[in-house]
This record gives C-alpha cells, sequence and structure tokens, in this order.
C-alpha cells in the first residue's frame, strides 16, 4: 500500500467519525429539542405549586415531618417484625386449615339446606320482638325468673333427687285407678292390716313431717 493510500484510508475513518458525531449532535439536538418543552412544563408546574406552599407550609413543618418519620422508625420495624412473625404463623397454620376449610364450607353447605341459618335468624327476629315489647322492669323480672329456675335445674341433676322423683313417677304409674273404689274407716283399717298399707301409711307420717317442718320454717322465716 502507497502512502498515498494510507493517507486516503485515514481520511476516510476521519469522515466516517466525524459523520458520526455529527449524527450524535443532530439526536442529542433533537433529543433537547423535544425534552425542553417537558422540561419547562414541569417547571412551571412546579413553581406554581410551591407557590400554592408558599405560608402553608414552612422548613420547620419539613423537620418535623423529618424527625417524626424518624421516630417511627422502630414501630415500621417492630410492625414488620409482626407481619413476620403473622407469615410464620400461617405457613404452621396452613396445612391444617387447608384440609378443614372445605369441610367447613360443605358443613355450612348442609347447615343452608336443613335450614339452620334461617332457624336462627327468626329466633334472632323472635328475640328482638319479644325485647322490643318488654320494658327494662319487665326484663329485668325475667332475668329474676331464669335465675330461680335455673337455680331448680341445677337441683334436678342432684342424684338423689332425681331417685325421688323417679320413685314417684313409678309410685303414680303403678297406681290402677281403675280398681279404685269408695272406703270408709272399717276399709282403711282392713287396708292397714296388710304390708303394703302399713307401709303406705308410714310414707304419708313421713310426708306429713316434712310438711310440718316446712311450714315451721317457713313461718319462723317470716
Amino acid at each position: 500500500m502507497t502512502p498515498e493510500d494510507k493517507i486516503l484510508e485515514r481520511l476516510n475513518a476521519i469522515e466516517d467519525r466525524l459523520a458520526d458525531l455529527q449524527a450524535s449532535k443532530e439526536n442529542s439536538s433533537m433529543l433537547m429539542e423535544q425534552l425542553t418543552p417537558i422540561g419547562n412544563h414541569a417547571f412551571r408546574l412546579m413553581v406554581e405549586e410551591l407557590e400554592i406552599l408558599n405560608g402553608r407550609v414552612t422548613l420547620d413543618d419539613i423537620l418535623d415531618l423529618a424527625r417524626k418519620g424518624l421516630l417511627t422508625v422502630p414501630r415500621l420495624t417492630w410492625l414488620l417484625d409482626q407481619i413476620e412473625n403473622a407469615t410464620d404463623l400461617w405457613h404452621v397454620l396452613h396445612p391444617a386449615v387447608g384440609q378443614t376449610f372445605p369441610h367447613i364450607v360443605e358443613k355450612m353447605g348442609e347447615w343452608e339446606q336443613k335450614g339452620v341459618f334461617k332457624k336462627a335468624a327468626a329466633l334472632k327476629d323472635a328475640g328482638g320482638n319479644l325485647l322490643d315489647g318488654m320494658t327494662p322492669e319487665d326484663i329485668a323480672k325475667t332475668g329474676e325468673g331464669l335465675a330461680f329456675v335455673t337455680s331448680l335445674m341445677q337441683r334436678l341433676a342432684e342424684p338423689e333427687l332425681q331417685s325421688k322423683i323417679t320413685a314417684m313417677l313409678d309410685l303414680m304409674s303403678a297406681i290402677d285407678t281403675s280398681n279404685v273404689k269408695p272406703a270408709g274407716m272399717l276399709s282403711m283399717l282392713g287396708a292397714l292390716r296388710s304390708p303394703e298399707g302399713r307401709q303406705a301409711l308410714g310414707l304419708v307420717v313421713e310426708v306429713l313431717k316434712a310438711a310440718g317442718k316446712f311450714s315451721a320454717e317457713g313461718n319462723s322465716s317470716k
């Protein structure tokens, strides 16, 4: 290659670089032409917003906001820790909950078909209607009555009282009213000659004793 060819090659390379620089300059100019209106518009908006904030927001307000933001960092850290703990708890409970949730939905569907929710709504409405027709004094008296009934129900749970009630029911069911006939003193004396009659008389005596004791306690309490 002759020196002239080398010079021409270098000149061509320089021309190519100059062409690239010219293209880059043109691209930069086009970009600036496009960005300049946007920048001017953004600057005007910023100036307008600052004019609105003028007199309303001061440097002290900004510093106070920054100070409060820094003071809330421990709380934010605690909140993030709690969220992490809740996430860990969910990962632990999810296998069990994920399996039982479809069964819960299925059970609630069965309740819906059986009308359980409608009955509960009707019961709620009935309770509301009952309360609407009662005064506070009536509600207080009803509460006292329910407390008394509850105490009686608790007494019915005692085995001794249950056995006595069962015995009384058995006694009443054993009486054959079809065999009942008019009786006088002689019939009563004749009945007392039997062991059953004497046993019945003993029961009557115990009832009379208990009635007298109860009556005496009632009079003394007055």
